[in-house]
């Protein structure tokens, strides 16, 4: 049975409703949604929110992941090269989190749920949370296997 062999959960500040994770090496680039986008070397996660705190769980799995069991809002996946680091961005370039995978092939399942509490303008809070709310309103888990 698969079991997880890395793991973090972190709580990036989100600006102009922007997550970034990766790298990712995409030999072809997936099709592009409202949800997950793909530009560079990278995914962009577009929350629903400026100026937050969600939640966002990276996995890595030494097989098939087991899909959490929850009801997810979003789900994606795809295969794509990765390199021996995975780690979670924000937009000012800070890095909140990473999990070590060996170079290589992989599946990638993404997954979101909450990004129906709140459709937030562009533009920023004037006044925004110093730190993240105790209950996230947005869950994103991003999950990791090698293909071969």
């Amino acid at each position: 049975m698969p079991k997880v062999v890395d793991v973090t959960d972190v709580r990036p500040r989100v600006s102009y409703r922007t997550i970034q994770v990766g790298p990712i090496f995409f030999e072809e680039t997936p099709a592009d949604d409202d949800v997950v986008q793909i530009p560079g070397d990278g995914l962009t996660l577009s929350s629903s929110d400026n100026d937050f705190y969600p939640l966002v769980r990276l996995e890595v799995w030494d097989g098939p992941a087991s899909k959490p069991n929850a009801s997810w809002d979003y789900e994606r996946a795809f295969c794509a090269p990765l390199a021996e680091g995975f780690t979670v961005v924000d937009l000012g370039g800070i890095s909140y989190g990473t999990v070590i995978v060996h170079p290589g092939q992989y599946h990638i399942r993404v997954m979101c749920r909450g990004r129906d509490h709140l459709e937030a303008p562009l533009a920023l809070d004037p006044f925004p949370p110093q730190g993240p709310h105790e209950d996230p309103l947005e869950i994103w888990v991003i999950q990791m296997w090698p293909a071969n």
